[in-house]
């Protein structure tokens, strides 16, 4: 993905993906807000509400997620917030190396263990990068570490329509 978006003129990153009509700009945002709240909440529960309450906020005004970020990211758009991301995952990776993994972490709706939260981050990137790819018509090669992936779809599929009150499909 790091790979694909330093190819990308500041115009290519105002490209409309299939995800909600986000753009490249809008899911690398996304991404950025939410590893740089990965960051805060294994410092502390405390650290993370600090840092999630104004996004909560645009939040319960009726605004999206994406439009609840542009605050957080004051203008910060084009290159330099795909430089900004990749300092966000290099932080990210630094700490939950070091982590101990059974550590709970808050996180908005279910407090998770630090082995699940670096696990989900993964997954999110993987699946917003698999947005980008495919707005731009680009074939992605998947490797083995696509793995964590399906370990924590297999393992979160049941739970995931559980919560949403909705029946389990039958095979």
């Amino acid at each position: 993905l790091k790979k694909l978006l330093l190819t990308l003129e500041d115009k290519e990153l105002k490209t409309e993906t299939l995800f909600k009509s986000w753009t490249i700009e809008d899911v690398i945002g996304h991404l950025y807000l939410f590893n740089v709240g990965a960051v805060e909440t294994l410092k502390s529960e405390s650290h993370f509400e600090k840092f999630y309450a104004p996004i909560d906020d645009e939040l319960e005004k009726g605004k999206s997620l994406v439009e609840a970020q542009v605050p957080w990211l004051d203008g910060l758009e084009g290159s330099q917030l795909v430089k900004e991301w990749w300092k966000s995952v290099q932080e990210v990776y630094d700490v939950y190396k070091v982590a101990d993994p059974k550590t709970r972490v808050k996180w908005p709706g279910v407090e998770m263990s630090a082995k699940s939260k670096i696990t989900a981050r993964h997954m999110e990137t993987w699946a917003h990068g698999q947005a980008i790819f495919d707005s731009l018509g680009i074939k992605r090669k998947n490797e083995d570490r696509i793995l964590n992936i399906v370990i924590i779809g297999n393992n979160t599929f049941n739970w995931s329509y559980k919560v949403n009150k909705l029946d389990i499909p039958k095979q």
